[in-house]
């Protein structure tokens, strides 16, 4: 239905641009009637081919007239047509606004259910924190320098510092590099904080490091949080590596109600 509802709308915005453009021909089409409506001027004729001159004009701006009154009436008609159009569009849009409010409320209340579900980590569907640092890479980091307890707690004081990095909206550690015309952002190795990085764990821990940082940053940018920062709560479908819809979601539920329901019958029985 979302989809059918944009469909339309884009195709009303057509039809009103095709409409004006109809509309705007109309009225230079008027205008340069207007322009040759002045009276013809005399040529020094006999005084009765002038009058047939000026019978001539007359008849002729008769006519005319005519047809700027059909012009108008043209131009009258498409003004009401695109009236009721821009009517509809407004409507469509505020039925588009309703269907986006709607959705959005779903999701929040799919991601409040998922949470009470304890639907945070490895299942088919359920809720990531878009721009928060996993702590994986930095314990692998760190496993390379310390035994496995130090490292554990190396990591989680590593990754904790470098989301307090991510959350800071003046730091962005990116340069644009133009290439055949065509340009793109890179990571800025000449960061300080990033030569710092390179210099404490190594060329191998710091690729994989900034990896992890880009991702976060690229998940920043996708929900629109790279001006202030804020991680946000999203349905993702970890089998694919995406975004979750809300109807494999919502299916994603009832499966597990369902299996839950299954489960308490077969141990009551």
């Amino acid at each position: 239905a979302r989809l059918q509802l944009i469909a339309a709308k884009e195709e009303l915005v057509k039809r009103n641009e095709e409409l004006e453009a109809e509309i705007q021909s109309l009225k230079r089409k008027l205008q340069a009637s207007e322009a040759s409506d002045t009276p013809a001027q005399g040529s020094g004729r006999e005084h009765n081919q002038s009058g047939r001159v000026q019978i001539t004009s007359v008849q002729k701006r008769k006519r005319q007239s005519e047809g700027h009154a059909g012009e108008d009436a043209e131009e009258h008609e498409a003004a009401e047509i695109l009236c009721v159009m821009n009517s509809h569009e407004q409507g469509l849009s505020a039925e588009l606004r309703d269907v986006r409010e709607e959705t959005s409320n779903i999701n929040a209340e799919l991601i409040k259910g998922f949470l009470d579900m304890g639907g945070v980590g490895r299942q088919n569907i359920t809720v990531k924190y878009m721009g928060q640092l996993s702590e994986r890479p930095f314990l692998l980091a760190c496993l390379r320098k310390f035994l496995r307890k130090e490292a554990e707690a190396e990591a989680s004081r590593l990754c904790k510092f470098w989301q307090e990095q991510l959350m800071n909206p003046e730091w962005y550690p990116f340069k644009c590099d133009t290439t055949g015309g065509i340009s793109e952002e890179t990571i800025n190795d000449d960061d300080v904080k990033l030569q710092e990085l390179r210099a404490t764990w190594g060329e191998e821990s710091y690729k994989a490091l900034v990896k992890a940082l880009v991702n976060s940053f690229l998940e920043l940018k996708e929900c629109g949080k790279l001006s202030d920062r804020t991680i946000v709560a999203q349905l993702w479908n970890f089998k694919e590596d995406r975004k979750a819809t809300l109807s494999e979601s919502v299916e994603y539920v009832c499966s597990k109600v369902k299996s839950l329901s299954n489960k308490n019958v077969r141990t009551s029985t």
